[in-house]
């Protein structure tokens, strides 16, 4: 029962919420674009678990792009100091 899909999406799906987590202790984030790369991974995972091959790495890579995007993007500035 263990793919691919299952191991790729779920190690997607532990960076986005340590990286929300470690993003959470030093601003507050918006959570839209880290539902948007958990759904993603699912979506990838459900169709690569149907054989839908180019779907499902379509959906990782979508997933791991957003996943950097996120992860480059510098901290607010602090307005008071």
């Amino acid at each position: 029962m263990t793919s691919f899909f299952d191991l790729a999406a779920t190690g997607l799906f532990i960076a986005a919420v340590s990286l929300f987590l470690y993003r959470l202790q030093h601003e507050n984030p918006p959570l839209m674009p880290y539902i948007g790369a958990s759904v993603a991974c699912a979506l990838a995972n459900y169709l690569g678990d149907k054989s839908i091959l180019l779907g499902g790495i379509a959906f990782l890579a979508a997933a791991a792009l957003l996943l950097m995007h996120l992860a480059g993007q510098p901290y607010k500035e602090d307005p008071d100091g």
